[in-house]
């Protein structure tokens, strides 16, 4: 069983000053980010930091949490759909414990949030193009197509987070449609899941995508946080993949692979640090 998150990381994240013209990433595994505005805004969206697919799944995550939802007070807990690595099932008490975070979701999850006993109130349902204003961020919904056979979503959604010209689009989980470059073009950072299984799009896929939507950055997400056979037969989990696929399609495009826990800053024109 790995180890239980401590707060270093957290404290972290509280003690980051994040520069105007900017925003601050952090990657939880899998498809797990946390966002930090010039203004101290903190969303986090589809983290997952338990061992809850253990018992649906029989899937045992191979590394710690990195954050502690019971210290981690959000601004807002987002999530693309309601799939548990996505939306955690036991993460979502001690999250909507703070104050004044608040829920940002499709209606499905929105619904699994408040059977959890938190106020409908404290609840932003969303679909494609819909808007939140969260602090000085700003959430935007875009298309995502997940038809998940055991369990489907059809509501699922994936997030372009804003911020003074700054763009950072989050796949959530999907397959490859036309329709996500249209919601999606010229993000500052483009993030999107490679695992290619369980309705996602593969590495090439993913860098095809991409190359598309002609982001300024081009990042892979949605792996290592199971052991490689856990994600099925035929996964696409060496970001390696779709850097090497990216980089056909645009040789000169920049592409960046994420280390759990680092900070990493975006501007409007991509990368600034990581």
């Amino acid at each position: 069983m790995p180890a239980p998150a401590t707060t270093q990381l957290w404290d972290d994240i509280l003690g980051t000053v994040v520069a105007p013209g900017t925003v601050s990433l952090w990657w939880l595994y899998q498809s797990g980010l946390v966002v930090k505005s010039p203004g101290g805004t903190l969303v986090c969206i589809d983290p997952y930091l338990s061992d809850a697919v253990l018992r649906s799944y029989q899937q045992a995550r191979t590394v710690p949490a990195l954050i502690d939802p019971a210290v981690a007070a959000l601004d807002a807990l987002v999530a693309s759909h309601a799939h548990e690595d996505h939306l955690d099932p036991d993460s979502i008490s001690g999250f909507m414990s703070h104050e004044r975070a608040r829920f940002i979701g499709p209606p499905l999850a929105v619904a699994k949030v408040v059977s959890k006993g938190v106020a409908a109130e404290r609840t932003t349902p969303v679909r494609r193009g819909d808007i939140v204003e969260v602090g000085d961020l700003r959430v935007r919904a875009v298309y995502a197509r997940h038809p998940f056979e055991p369990e489907p979503a059809p509501d699922a959604v994936g997030y372009v987070v804003e911020h003074d010209g700054v763009s950072v689009y989050h796949s959530g989980d999907t397959q490859y449609d036309n329709e996500i470059v249209v919601d999606t073009m010229r993000t500052s950072a483009s993030l999107i899941a490679i695992n290619g299984t369980a309705g996602n799009m593969n590495a090439h896929e993913a860098a095809m995508l991409a190359w598309q939507q002609k982001a300024h950055l081009a990042v892979p997400f949605h792996y290592g946080l199971w052991s490689d056979k856990g994600y099925g037969e035929g996964a696409t989990l060496d970001p390696a993949i779709f850097v090497e696929t990216y980089h056909r399609l645009d040789p000169q495009g920049r592409t960046f692979v994420l280390t759990a826990g680092k900070e990493v800053v975006i501007g409007v024109g991509g990368l600034v640090r990581g």
